[in-house]
């Protein structure tokens, strides 16, 4: 069997990361993101795919709502904090490119993938292991040709599919109330009317769902929608941590005690925090191979930088565990060999 994403999904072609591999396909979080990878000498600075060059959204959604309020609309929740500046992501995209490959999408993809898959795949793929989550996904998919079939089936026969995936039971009712509201609302079990939306629509739509958080909803607008949307998770949160670009508990503090009004308070440093600071100060056309260089786990920076290990980026060179990150890349990469 192929080797599987921790997300879930099946590796393509390709092997351990050295020097700007060429492989067809990156992963994240239960999605196979079919895509060009191309190492550039402009990998930081002028790459602007088809999705990221979109005009901003409208305020309104196509379905005349009113945007929901979130980090494109209403900036970084840490007023006054200036890490990362646009340069300093510029530039850590621009050495981390050089090593594991820009990610770029694919042109001219003959087949969308169905958003509603997406969704469920990041579900299945929350707090499990990579084999586990593709194999629930797999033989949900199999048991069950259409979400028609997930709505109307008794909850223990899709609970039966999913059950190498953890958390059957949770799972599958987060899955099956999604699809009986989709079809109740809208008559149909499908959420492709989101292509239409503006990026903080597809965020309030999905969101109130439980178990759909910003993560989801991020990588359903980068991937599938085409809204530039920095999704964070469990890596990028650490890296952002790690590099300081976001607040220590004592500059938060201190700037608290400072403030002179509630606006101005800095919220606790969280992942959706996280997430509203980072989507808001990187730049768009960046989002898309940040994401994926950021949290591949057969492909990126996890690879060689995991929880054990520590980021760092100082005067253009990434560091991991304070040496240089393509010693490191080389190192395990003979390790494994062995």
């Amino acid at each position: 069997s192929p080797p599987i994403h921790s997300s879930g999904a099946p590796l393509g072609s390709g092997s351990f990361p050295n020097m700007a591999p060429q492989q067809k396909r990156s992963f994240s979080h239960g999605i196979e993101v079919a895509q060009g990878r191309k190492p550039s000498k402009s990998s930081g600075s002028r790459t602007v795919s088809k999705q990221n060059s979109r005009k901003p959204s409208s305020k309104r959604t196509a379905s005349g709502a009113p945007a929901a309020a979130g980090a494109a609309a209403g900036g970084s929740p840490f007023p006054g904090f200036s890490r990362p500046t646009a340069a300093d992501v510029t530039a850590l995209h621009k050495a981390l490119a050089k090593v594991f490959g820009e990610r770029r999408p694919t042109k001219g993809r003959s087949r969308r993938r169905d958003i509603l898959d997406t969704v469920v795949g990041t579900i299945l793929s929350q707090n499990t292991t990579n084999t586990n989550s593709h194999a629930a996904f797999t033989k949900l998919k199999t048991k069950f040709k259409t979400w028609d079939l997930v709505r109307v089936a008794k909850a223990s026969a899709v609970e039966a599919e999913i059950r190498c995936g953890g958390l059957a039971p949770k799972k599958t009712k987060y899955i099956q109330h999604i699809c009986r509201t989709l079809h109740k609302e809208r008559g149909e079990t499908s959420l492709e009317y989101l292509r239409k939306e503006s990026k903080e629509s597809v965020h309030n739509l999905l969101e109130r769902f439980t178990g759909v958080g910003k993560k989801t909803v991020a990588i359903i607008n980068l991937f599938d929608v085409g809204h530039p949307d920095m999704a964070v998770d469990t890596h990028v949160f650490r890296y952002a941590e790690q590099l300081g670009w976001m607040p220590s508990a004592k500059q938060r503090d201190t700037h608290n005690a400072r403030a002179v009004s509630a606006k101005e308070r800095w919220p606790v440093v969280t992942r959706d925090t996280c997430y509203a600071h980072l989507d808001a100060v990187f730049p768009d056309r960046l989002k898309y191979s940040m994401h994926l260089i950021l949290t591949d786990t057969l492909g990126g920076l996890p690879t060689v930088c995991t929880a054990r290990d520590s980021l760092a980026f100082e005067a253009g060179a990434v560091l991991v565990n304070g040496r240089p990150l393509r010693e490191v890349v080389r190192e395990r990469a003979a390790a494994r060999k062995e």
